[in-house]
């Protein structure tokens, strides 16, 4: 198998090409993306590229997997238009080219949060205003709706993992907890998060299996952002939502998302995706951050 990664220089990806490479069922791994990745291995190559460019099709020849990691967003209009033409270009290239399955790591940021319940798949997107990473993401999400619904022989699976943290994640969470910073709230809102390497086990899962659609990851454990701060052990600093944005350098939106209640079942994943989180407590994901 021949499998070609997009945003192969983020640091959640050297995690997953590292895995990649020791699958022994895997050829070649191809690594695309703008920046120079810092991974090598014999069977890794990579092409600096913009997604968007008409070249895309050229590279996509040859290959049978295509896992999209969508490369970070600014926080301008500008920048969540450019996510979504990548995403276009990237899919309406790959059918041809003789790609069988994509695997489309999203965001569980995607989803509206006005509900009480825990949320599954099914639930209507509705990404925080103002948060550019979720709103593009969201936008890929939509427009792949309609593309995959023309397109049956396509196996597309989206995993959408809940605040990614782990050594190699740069989420808002993630960074909020290496500052030992917290968010000043008024409100006990509930969270959960997910290990990185329990995401890329689910990459796996997904890379070796038949199943399609979208896939919710996250611990079963929901806490308030100051229980998650107690469990980590550290003396957190509280900040107003404004300074906090212009201290993690993200937008002011993605605070707001980490202020609202987020819970997620990921029922699917563990039943017909056969995934099996290592890391399933709170206190257990911040243990390995």
């Amino acid at each position: 198998m021949n499998v070609l990664v997009t945003g192969s220089a983020s640091g959640f990806a050297q995690l997953l090409l590292a895995r990649l490479a020791a699958e022994p069922g895997i050829e070649l791994i191809l690594g695309v993306d703008q920046r120079e990745s810092a991974f090598t291995h014999e069977r890794y190559a990579q092409v600096l590229l913009d997604l968007r460019s008409p070249l895309l099709a050229r590279v996509l020849q040859g290959m049978q997997t295509v896992i999209h990691l969508a490369p970070a967003a600014g926080d301008d209009a500008a920048a969540r238009g450019e996510i979504l033409e990548a995403t276009q270009n990237l899919y309406t290239h790959a059918p041809a080219a003789g790609v069988r399955q994509m695997i489309h790591l999203s965001s569980a940021l995607v989803y509206d949060t006005q509900t009480r319940s825990a949320i599954d798949e099914q639930r209507a997107y509705g990404a925080t205003p103002g948060c550019v990473a979720a709103e593009a993401l969201q936008s890929a999400e939509a427009w792949l709706d309609d593309f995959e619904a023309g397109r049956p022989a396509l196996r597309v699976v989206r995993l959408r993992p809940h605040w990614l943290v782990g050594p190699h994640s740069d989420s808002v969470l993630a960074r909020l907890l290496r500052q030992h910073l917290t968010l000043r709230q008024s409100t006990a809102t509930r969270l959960q998060c997910v290990h990185e390497e329990d995401v890329v086990e689910a990459i796996l899962q997904a890379l070796h299996s038949k199943v399609r659609g979208a896939f919710n990851l996250a611990c079963k454990e929901s806490v308030t952002l100051t229980a998650l701060h107690q469990q980590a052990r550290w003396l957190r600093l509280p900040m107003s939502a404004r300074l906090l944005a212009h201290r993690l350098d993200t937008a002011p939106g993605c605070i707001e998302a980490l202020s609202r209640s987020l819970v997620l079942t990921s029922k699917r994943a563990r039943t017909e995706l056969g995934w099996k989180p290592r890391y399933d407590r709170v206190r257990d994901i911040l243990r390995h951050a």
